[in-house]
């Protein structure tokens, strides 16, 4: 068949209504799985059910004590030689080379680190912290130390360490045009953004004048840049105390007296970081993205109460996020593109030798990593992603047609078939195909059409791996 046919059955992501298990989730291991990974496999499967449930979720929320170490040694190696560079070595390094590494980085950390909650949170604070990687300015080079020194720190950490830490990047105050903000010649975007998207949300309780203040106290912030200074310092943080501007300000009530220098800006990111808006607008959007589109306000509050009361302690929350006290089913979510790309690599234990041969792929799916334009990030909701079918169906048969060169699935009696008993049967490879995919919560009519797909004639090699990627195409594979 070709990569553009499929069964009725599975030509269409199915709308809210008629989502899987009529719209929600138990809460169970493998929809535990499916929330804090890239994409269920069933060997992580089967360690969650020797851990249990507790004991998984607090390793995933304790990163650090996870060997990683097959991925850091690939990382570290020659594939991903600008990971590891200073500001200073990176401004000298070919700009598309560096941004193809961090692009390709990101899908190999995504499919392959055992740090999969940690990852997910990663790509969840990169989109709150919104760069664009291909702007006219020192992104393409610079991404990539905002990425190691500013978000992944930080993913699993405390917000206002992260925030201040966002505020001090070249990186963000050049994307932002903050390194043109000076007491002659103000620029309020970084101000505007820094409330609307970083922390208070744009129902904050911030005015225009609010804008103006805060634009005040970040005049100065900027980066050394440019072949006349020392190569050693270049983009990197710099208060220019000469552009500050050094009159009192207000900013949401709270008095700034002249003279503060930088610390007027320090101010102001203490000010943000302990406001209840802020609160409430993290916990929101944590919910959204982890538990479901439509939080209740209670459910909302219940996590800005562990941020206020943790100042900010971003694993608390999730841990509360992840064990919700109102005994609610999880909402289906929606696999974002690059989320359905790397679960049907993990699920189907792909080999990716190279990574650059999907970087079209993700493009025609409208979500390769960093390419978002604008500083809101890339969007996380059902009516955003729901009509970029093509691609989805595309990649699940293109990938079991070996159509990246450098990606394989060993579809095989001896790869994902191993175990089953001659002769192969219909039912047997779907049975396989729902423990491997969907950890055996496949629904029953997408099996019934699979298998259907399958026969009547004893499955041949090429049909076992279209069913794979009819399974990838599937309605019930589009959501976590």
């Amino acid at each position: 068949m070709s990569i553009l046919q499929a069964p009725k059955h599975y030509s269409l992501i199915p709308p809210p209504e008629m989502k899987p298990t009529g719209g929600r989730i138990p809460i169970s291991l493998v929809g535990m799985i499916n929330r804090t990974s890239f994409g269920f496999t069933q060997a992580e499967h089967h360690r969650a059910l020797a851990m249990g449930h507790a004991a998984y979720l607090n390793e995933q929320l304790n990163h650090e004590t996870i060997d990683d170490s097959t991925l850091n040694t690939r990382l570290a190696g020659a594939e991903f030689p600008t990971l590891a560079m200073t500001p200073e070595l990176l401004s000298a390094v070919n700009t598309s080379d560096v941004q193809n590494q961090i692009i390709r980085s990101r899908l190999i950390r995504a499919v392959f680190s055992r740090r999969q909650l940690f990852e997910r949170m990663v790509d969840f604070w990169s989109d709150h912290f919104n760069i664009w990687l291909f702007e006219d300015g020192i992104a393409g080079n610079q991404k990539t130390w905002d990425d190691s020194t500013v978000i992944r720190p930080h993913a699993l950490g405390y917000f206002p360490a992260m925030l201040s830490a966002s505020a001090h990047s070249p990186t963000m105050l050049d994307y932002l045009n903050n390194n043109t903000n000076t007491a002659t010649g103000p620029n309020q975007n970084y101000a505007r953004e820094l409330m609307e998207l970083h922390s208070l949300g744009v129902d904050g309780g911030y005015t225009q004048d609010d804008v103006i203040q805060v634009a005040r106290c970040f005049t100065g912030w900027t980066y050394w840049g440019g072949s006349t200074n020392p190569s050693s310092i270049r983009y990197t943080f710099r208060f220019n105390a000469g552009n500050h501007d050094n009159g009192q300000k207000i900013v949401l009530g709270n008095i700034i007296p002249a003279g503060g220098g930088q610390q007027d800006g320090e101010t102001v990111l203490q000010i943000l970081a302990a406001h209840p808006s802020t609160a409430n607008y993290i916990a929101k959007k944590m919910l959204r993205h982890f538990w479901g589109e439509n939080p209740s306000a209670d459910h909302i509050a219940s996590i800005a109460a562990i941020y206020t009361r943790t100042q900010g302690d971003i694993r608390a929350m999730m841990r509360a996020v992840l064990n919700t006290p109102f005994n609610q089913p999880w909402e289906a979510k929606l696999k974002r593109p690059f989320h359905h790309m790397a679960s049907a690599l993990r699920a189907l234990s792909a080999t990716v030798t190279t990574p650059g041969n999907l970087q079209t792929q993700m493009t025609s799916s409208g979500h390769l990593p960093f390419n978002w334009q604008t500083p809101d990030g890339y969007p996380d909701t059902i009516a955003a992603w729901s009509g970029l079918l093509l691609p989805r169906w595309n990649f699940g048969a293109s990938l079991m047609n070996s159509s990246f060169s450098g990606v394989s699935v060993d579809a095989t009696v001896t790869g994902l078939l191993a175990g089953l008993p001659a002769p192969l049967t219909a039912v047997a490879i779907v049975g396989r195909i729902n423990n491997l995919m969907f950890g055996g919560t496949m629904p029953a009519n997408e099996q019934i059409a699979l298998t259907t797909y399958l026969l009547p004639n004893a499955p041949t090699s090429a049909k076992i791996r279209e069913a794979f990627g009819l399974a990838v195409g599937s309605p019930a594979f589009q959501w976590a």
